[in-house]
């Protein structure tokens, strides 16, 4: 449960600086591809959409350009709660995987970061 309002909120922040923030907007420019960030069991998840400067969200966990795939919904939330640096642990520790281009898992996380500052 955690985990999804987790990834709600980071989808509300995208969503927000999509349409009010004018140097996101350029970042977003030019640049497309759908991230999804869910549990092994595919059982809770979220879909980040980045087309034609846009941004949206889905539920829909098996189509995607990139994904961090997470041992379980506790360690996600924990990890991605601590940002950057909690990510990277759990990467070391082999708690989340990625999957699919590894540009465009690194430019979901300068995304993550620009929004969150």
């Amino acid at each position: 449960m955690r985990l999804l309002l987790l990834l709600t909120i980071l989808a509300s922040k995208f969503k927000k600086s999509a349409k009010t923030d004018a140097n996101f907007k350029k970042f977003l420019m030019g640049h497309e591809c759908r991230v999804v960030v869910k549990t092994k069991d595919n059982k809770k998840g979220k879909r980040f959409i980045f087309k034609d400067g846009n941004f949206s969200s889905d539920a829909i966990l098996d189509e995607y350009d990139a994904a961090m795939v997470w041992a379980n919904p506790k360690i996600a939330f924990n990890a991605m709660k601590k940002g950057e640096e909690g990510i990277m642990d759990a990467l070391q520790n082999h708690l989340v995987g990625i999957e699919g281009q590894i540009h465009s898992f690194t430019w979901f996380g300068a995304a993550i970061n620009f929004v969150m500052e």
